[in-house]
């Protein structure tokens, strides 16, 4: 839209400048006082071995929920602004759109979605998704400097698998002040700037999301005032994914995603094999991780949320020469 007025008369990342700009302060003011519509978080709890609910997250209560209905919108819109305009960028906008929505209804809703009702949910847009990009994308992936092609079928049913993936282990990720915040705006702009001439254009996807991101945790920082919420967290697992096979090297995943792999992954992986074998499985340690480090042993909430973020460094510097 604008950007076709833009581009003659400044360079492209001029124009991505002005749109993470504009995100950034639209949201930092949308946060600074929120919209009296969104919800209050009820704390999060587990049920016990006893069948007992117990509080892991009683600090949340009360607090403003469901951010990340505003700030989706209004990076979505400057992504329809300022990004080159074409009907795969679109496709994504409206899937970020539904996923957003998806996730906003539950963080509003009076008794939370069962997990079956989200997990169809995340399946079926995994599928939207991962569809959408074979129609416009070659399935030819890299792999440690080894080009090989994916048939269709199979590339479609290991997206879903990525997506979907990607949706629930960052949502798990978000249960402290600031984490899954801070590892994705390190991850988005590691994106960006090892993958930046793979992504081309989708490099502002990226870098429109971290600075956006940015001006939320300047409130979502320990002590917060406001929770993105499923809204929020999904999409940002959405948005990764498709950021992760746009470049060409979908397998980067697995090391830039490693904290949210580690942190949320592990807690799903737990869950699975407890229910299939009907048998305890690392059942001394909490998970999500964070929940171990926070309860366990002691970790307050800043020390958790910066040893995640210099992991999530790291692993971006290995990505970074592997990559290169």
């Amino acid at each position: 839209m604008l950007y076709n007025y833009l581009n003659p008369r400044i360079n492209e990342n001029k124009i991505l400048v002005i749109a993470s700009a504009i995100s950034f302060i639209l949201t930092f003011i949308c946060m600074a006082k929120p919209f009296k519509f969104l919800p209050r978080d009820g704390g999060k709890y587990v049920i016990d071995a006893d069948g007992k609910k117990v509080a892991i997250n009683e600090n949340s209560n009360g607090k403003v929920t469901g951010a990340g209905f505003v700030f989706v919108i209004i990076y979505l819109v400057c992504e329809l602004i300022f990004l080159p305009f074409t009907p795969e960028l679109l496709l994504y906008i409206v899937l970020c759109a539904l996923m957003m929505l998806t996730g906003f209804l539950d963080d509003a809703a009076k008794s939370p979605w069962g997990e079956l009702i989200k997990g169809i949910l995340d399946l079926i847009m995994a599928a939207c998704g991962a569809i959408v990009f074979v129609i416009f994308n070659p399935t030819t992936v890299t792999l440690f400097h080894f080009e090989f092609t994916i048939p269709k079928v199979i590339y479609v049913l290991l997206a879903i698998a990525l997506i979907w993936g990607s949706i629930n282990v960052t949502n798990c990720t978000d249960g402290v002040d600031g984490l899954a915040g801070t590892v994705s705006v390190i991850e988005l702009l590691a994106l960006a700037f090892i993958f930046g001439v793979n992504l081309d254009e989708y490099v502002g996807m990226a870098v429109i999301l971290a600075f956006t991101l940015v001006a939320y945790l300047a409130f979502n920082w320990h002590p917060s005032t406001v929770l993105m919420g499923d809204a929020g967290s999904r999409t940002i697992g959405f948005v990764i994914a498709l950021l992760c096979m746009k470049t060409g090297h979908p397998f980067s995943f697995i090391l830039l995603s490693f904290v949210f792999l580690f942190d949320g992954g592990l807690g799903l992986l737990k869950l699975a094999i407890m229910r299939v074998t009907k048998k305890p499985f690392l059942e001394k340690i909490r998970f999500p991780f964070h929940d171990e480090l926070r309860k366990n042993r002691g970790w307050s909430i800043p020390k958790i949320v910066i040893f995640f973020s210099i992991c999530e460094i790291i692993f971006s510097v290995v990505t970074a020469l592997i990559a290169k």
